[in-house]
């Protein structure tokens, strides 16, 4: 049996000041595919490890939840992977990680970024999911999201990210 799929869950409950006695109950949960080959006991592990550490309370404030605007995702200048000309909307595509290039200075490009790191591996926002590509998380790539029964599920919309130069 091919473990593909895997859901972690986790949570606490805290007291809180108050005359009444308060409790405060937080509970994240995160689903995430598995690739080809990969360790499904890492994958727990390593989910787990993120939960932890969004339990412990790493985000301090709103100032470190990076804002994104589906309109402004879909501004950037995307390439596709076989030609490297601008991607259409809807379609696969992949740009540089402003944390790798200093010569493309995105500032939404950047927060992209950051969502992505807290997200850890992938993060799935309106119709694309978008991950790092590249041996050294250089690039940012989007793929449309598959529905389950959908025609655009046996339609591939572009290639591997490891084909981006």
């Amino acid at each position: 049996m091919r473990v593909s799929k895997i859901m972690v869950g986790k949570g606490k409950t805290v007291p809180v000041k108050g005359p009444e006695g308060e409790w405060l109950k937080t509970f994240y949960s995160v689903e995430a595919e598995l690739d080809e080959g990969e360790d499904p006991v890492a994958a727990r592990l390593g989910l787990e490890q993120l939960l932890d550490q969004w339990l412990q309370g790493e985000v301090t404030g709103p100032e470190d939840i990076p804002t994104l605007d589906l309109g402004d995702l879909d501004a950037l200048p995307w390439l596709t992977y076989k030609t490297k000309e601008p991607a259409k909307s809807g379609e696969a595509g992949w740009v540089k990680n402003p944390e790798h290039f200093s010569n493309f200075d995105s500032p939404v490009a950047a927060e992209l970024a950051k969502a992505l790191k807290r997200a850890g591996k992938k993060l799935e926002l309106g119709e694309y999911e978008y991950s790092f590509s590249g041996k050294e998380s250089q690039f940012i790539s989007r793929r449309p999201v598959k529905k389950p029964g959908s025609e655009e599920e046996s339609q591939p919309k572009g290639d591997s990210a490891n084909d981006v130069a």
